[in-house]
């Protein structure tokens, strides 16, 4: 048997593809309701089409421009993206896992191993322990994770903390914005339509975030009022990450398998899914081969993510200028986040100019 700890996007999807193929697949959700609590924004991409076709009730909203903000300059792309009900979203991946095969225990919270092949588990409704056999674990259970720990591999991570919270504020439905400079130090802040009347406003940071917080929250909205927290840990990608020890599995955010520009970790969990999947199928080393099919992403995600987090309010003023070449739109609308490499390529060929903001890795 293979028993899943997590039943958020990652885990649920793996739960599914596994079912797929005729394994006797287990999900452990420690929460009574799958879904909550809410700790994302929700927006992804189109490449999410690669893997699942979204129900219309899923979708929140749709987008198709990002409005970028830095200190002395503002720019708009088009862009084709979609913001999500996460709880919504991942109650929906879960069902798909159900209806492949999959069984899914709630209320079920993770303790620790017993062995090789065993684990504990908390019933946390009736308040009991007991013994499950397992073949195989797959830690799916988030930045915190317990299995993880465990396992002895939850060493050398770093997070970001991002604090998000749902405001009243009207804004164009159809565009999302972002902002960057020293006003949100080695990450950005967001603000992203939910409705008419309500946004998701939110702001990523090592240290001081709830500081950063409130000043976005009150330059952005005027106001100091917030209808809901959806906050979280975001953690930072880390490719010495040991994702596999012995029959022992990380995904998804406990493997670090996050996007390091965005902080957004669906779309690499849902891909990292396929290569565990097949790994586990075929027994394959899962640390060599996420390496090979996500690791350059990832690490060129991580690369970018340091040359911004030396950016000055001047660099990122400038980064927006070249952004907002007609010839440069082009490309950030053809090729998304989610596709960084031809992404990359394309935007140094046709503006050699970017390459100038290698210099401040160095400076």
């Amino acid at each position: 048997m293979i028993t899943i700890v997590g039943a958020g996007p990652a885990g649920s999807y793996l739960a599914y593809l596994l079912a797929k193929q005729g394994k006797e697949v287990t999900v452990l959700e420690e929460h009574n309701v799958i879904g909550s609590p809410v700790q994302c924004t929700g927006i992804v991409t189109h490449s999410i089409e690669k893997f699942l076709k979204l129900k219309k009730e899923i979708i929140a909203k749709k987008l198709n421009k990002v409005i970028v903000v830095s200190k002395n300059n503002k720019i708009e792309v088009n862009v084709d993206e979609v913001v999500m009900w996460r709880n919504k979203f991942d109650q929906f991946v879960a069902g798909m896992a159900q209806t492949a095969g999959a069984k899914i225990l709630l209320n079920h919270k993770f303790m620790g191993f017993d062995g090789k092949n065993k684990i504990k588990v908390k019933d946390t409704k009736n308040n009991h322990i007991k013994e499950i056999k397992t073949g195989i674990v797959v830690g799916a259970d988030g930045p915190y994770s317990a299995v993880a720990k465990a396992a002895g591999v939850d060493s050398g991570l770093k997070y970001y903390v991002g604090m998000q919270a749902k405001v009243k504020l009207n804004m164009d439905t159809a565009a999302f914005e972002t902002h960057f400079g020293n006003d949100f130090p080695n990450f950005f802040g967001w603000c992203v339509p939910e409705s008419e009347d309500t946004a998701r406003l939110g702001i990523g940071c090592f240290e001081n975030t709830q500081e950063y917080f409130y000043k976005f929250l009150e330059r952005r909205t005027g106001k100091k009022d917030i209808v809901c927290w959806e906050s979280g840990l975001i953690p930072l990608y880390n490719p010495k990450k040991i994702i596999q020890n012995d029959n022992v599995y990380l995904i998804g955010d406990a493997a670090t398998q996050v996007k390091a520009t965005t902080g957004g970790g669906i779309i690499p969990s849902l891909k990292a899914a396929h290569t565990l999947c097949d790994c586990i199928i075929n027994n394959k080393n899962y640390n060599r081969e996420f390496k090979r099919q996500s690791g350059r992403e990832l690490l060129l995600h991580l690369k970018i993510r340091n040359v911004l987090n030396k950016f000055s309010d001047n660099d990122y003023d400038k980064l927006l200028e070249l952004m907002s070449q007609e010839k440069v739109r082009k490309i950030l609308k053809k090729y998304d986040r989610d596709t960084p490499i031809p992404l990359v390529a394309n935007l140094l060929l046709k503006e050699p100019r970017f390459l100038l903001f290698s210099k401040v890795l160095f400076a």
